[in-house]
């Protein structure tokens, strides 16, 4: 009974081939999912906690930016809810993880996962990366984008999951590879290859 914890630079393919293992061991995927259980369980809409895990935890510096490639009205949005502070967010997410690992043969993405499950036995985590040129073109491909629409996203989603993490550790570097089990280097990997090396993985622990 493993859970697997997928954390991945944007456009490296992390929602795709976590989709690919949960299929093929049976595991629940747990993405968007996740998203709508924090909101019930600190009572916020979906919308709100998509918002907060949109936002900077540094955002003086950057807000210009960010309000020049995302609608205002998502960073800040008037809730409909009570008001959710990240810190509840960041609570609630870390109660919903731990709930679903309990529940174990699940594949979470992303969320700080890999930091709120890092000790746990039967825990895999999976660090997804790759050069820009291949998240562009991965991003182009699959979500039909532009090349400067893709380069535009990853950049900000980047800035965006560096200040997420922080919330959960604050060293600099959370793709430090001691973190995760295994690091996958998708320039170098095909979606198959990296498919089978992690269910190759589970089965080998699961004996």
């Amino acid at each position: 009974m493993a859970t697997i914890t997928i954390s991945r630079r944007f456009g490296a393919g992390g929602a795709t081939l976590g989709s690919r293992i949960a299929k093929r061991l049976g595991y629940r995927y747990l993405n968007d999912e996740l998203v709508k259980e924090v909101a019930k369980h600190v009572g916020a809409s979906v919308k709100d906690i998509a918002s907060i895990e949109r936002r900077k935890k540094r955002p003086s510096k950057l807000m210009s930016f960010l309000e020049k490639v995302v609608k205002v009205d998502i960073i800040e949005r008037k809730r409909k809810y009570k008001p959710v502070e990240v810190e509840e967010y960041i609570n609630g997410i870390k109660e919903v993880i731990l709930k679903q690992y309990e529940q174990g043969n699940c594949v979470i993405i992303g969320r700080g996962g890999h930091y709120i499950l890092q000790n746990k036995p039967n825990a895999i985590h999976l660090l997804l990366v790759a050069s820009k040129r291949f998240r562009i073109k991965f991003l182009m491909d699959n979500y039909g984008l532009r090349e400067d629409q893709a380069e535009r996203a990853i950049e900000r989603a980047d800035m965006i999951r560096s200040d997420f993490l922080y919330y959960f550790s604050q060293r600099e570097n959370h793709d430090d590879p001691i973190l995760y089990t295994l690091c996958l280097n998708m320039d170098r990997l095909s979606f198959d290859e990296a498919e089978e090396l992690v269910v190759n993985l589970v089965k080998q622990r699961e004996k």
